[in-house]
């Protein structure tokens, strides 16, 4: 067998690359009681499983585990057969290839404390890096730690804010308010403080938040304006609290009120700042130099 010439082995070479990005972010959203895909290129989204496979009603809070398990924060009530209904306010799992939800156990005592006729809480739920999982209720503004093999809960304290989507970076915790100023804030777990980093300063109404970070440390939210209105999918500036619309979610008969990213590579190195994008290793460079002066392959004069 003749050797491949010098050029065609660096095409093959280039083209099995490793590199650090091979596709646009992908999430998951809730719409009431199902899983949605989202492609976080555009805000196309596709339903997993058949209608209403959560088994549980207003799924809001969402959040991936470092082991990649997808809990979810449940605000009304469970589904049972014939359409009926049992109480309110779960810790559950869901399998992102299904979409069918399971339950891990009722929160306990935060019955009551929510508004309307449904005891409306509006929850986020977020992972930190240290493995514990954090709950916030817009209603209340307050912050509980979560169990999550038992949904027990630990009152941190009031946010003095109405946060409805949680967001953790590194052991850093970030929410989102709702109207009438949506707004971007740090959260100190040790003791509830919510510090204000800027406005999201995107328009339009917003009644639910889901957040979530990405591997590569950008900040995505879905803003549900309520009453039937088309979810919006932005990115937000971790820095400035500035949001950025990407698009309305393709689904735009069902309010999208929360957002989990799939965890990749767990949380190594995450607690001092964003990932660095990895790139090729310095042995594939090397291969590549050397292919490249072998080839005759050079940079091109300016001008």
């Amino acid at each position: 067998m003749r050797p491949l010439p010098a050029r065609r082995l660096l095409a093959v070479l280039l083209a099995c690359m490793p590199l650090a990005v091979v596709a646009d972010p992908i999430g998951y959203t809730s719409g009431f009681n199902e899983l949605y895909r989202i492609d976080l290129a555009n805000g196309a989204a596709a339903r997993i499983g058949p209608a209403s496979a959560i088994g549980f009603n207003d799924v809001e809070g969402m959040a991936f585990s470092a082991s990649g398990v997808l809990f979810a924060a449940v605000d009304q009530s469970m589904q049972i057969g014939g359409g009926s209904s049992a109480t309110t306010d779960f810790l559950i799992r869901i399998d992102p290839t299904t979409g069918v939800g399971s339950l891990v156990a009722q929160f306990p005592g935060l019955q009551g404390q929510g508004t309307g006729s449904f005891d409306n809480l509006d929850y986020g739920l977020a992972f930190t890096c240290d493995g514990r999982l954090w709950l916030a209720a817009e209603t209340t503004a307050n912050l509980w730690e979560v169990d999550p093999g038992t949904a027990s809960l630990r009152l941190v304290g009031n946010l003095g804010a109405p946060v409805s989507g949680l967001a953790a970076r590194g052991n850093t915790l970030y929410g989102v308010s709702v109207d009438p100023t949506p707004r971007l804030f740090t959260i100190d777990t040790d003791s509830a403080v919510a510090t204000v980093i800027g406005p999201l300063g995107v328009g339009g109404t917003v009644a639910n938040v889901g957040l979530d970070f990405d591997a590569a440390g950008v900040l995505w939210a879905t803003l549900d304006p309520g009453a039937g209105g088309t979810s919006r999918l932005v990115s937000i500036d971790p820095v400035t609290g500035a949001g950025t619309v990407v698009g309305d979610i393709s689904v735009n008969t069902v309010p999208m009120k929360a957002l989990a990213i799939a965890p990749t590579g767990g949380c190594a190195g995450l607690a001092s700042g964003p990932t660095p994008v990895p790139g090729p290793s310095p042995w594939w460079l090397a291969v590549l130099a050397t292919l490249a002066v072998a080839t005759g392959i050079r940079r091109r004069p300016a001008g």
